[in-house]
């Protein structure tokens, strides 16, 4: 799947996330169907309400990888905590007896998560461009002649 630049009203860019939430004391619990189906359930209802994009969804016996789209309106932690915080909540309130005995306490995830940022490009292409490109807008302009102008006009 290819994922676009997203445009608002005054805005484009890019806002992905790659995800990794591990079960408490990283248990296996994964390994049950039925247990993968709910959690992947619940994320794509908790996605949808907050206007993001679930475009890969996978699991380890012990972990789960996400790939989310579109989350330019939440920090990092924000997201993490909202969906693995209404994950959780929905697990322990309907499904505990199917991980009950291999999860014992009141969460469903550990605290921590990776996390990293996804782009069309790679971060050492952004590099190259904001160090090599912006002499094109220089060209034909005395720059130390535009900066003086800039400075007298505060």
């Amino acid at each position: 799947m290819t994922i676009e630049l997203v445009r608002h009203r005054h805005t484009a860019g890019e806002s992905n996330y790659h995800f990794l939430f591990t079960p408490a004391y990283r248990k296996k619990v994964f390994q049950d169907e039925r247990i993968r189906n709910l959690v992947k359930a619940y994320l794509y209802a908790k996605t949808e309400e907050l206007n993001i994009k679930a475009v890969a969804v996978e699991f380890g016996p012990d972990h789960m990888h996400v790939f989310l789209a579109n989350c330019k309106n939440y920090a990092v932690a924000e997201i993490a905590q909202r969906i693995k915080g209404s994950i959780s909540r929905q697990m322990m309130k309907n499904h505990r007896k199917l991980f009950g005995a291999i999860i014992y306490g009141n969460r469903f995830w550990t605290r921590g998560y990776f996390y990293r940022s996804i782009g069309a490009t790679t971060s050492g292409a952004v590099e190259f461009y904001i160090n090599n490109s912006q002499a094109k807008h220089w060209d034909g302009i005395d720059y130390e002649a535009y900066k003086l102008v800039g400075q007298q006009s505060l």
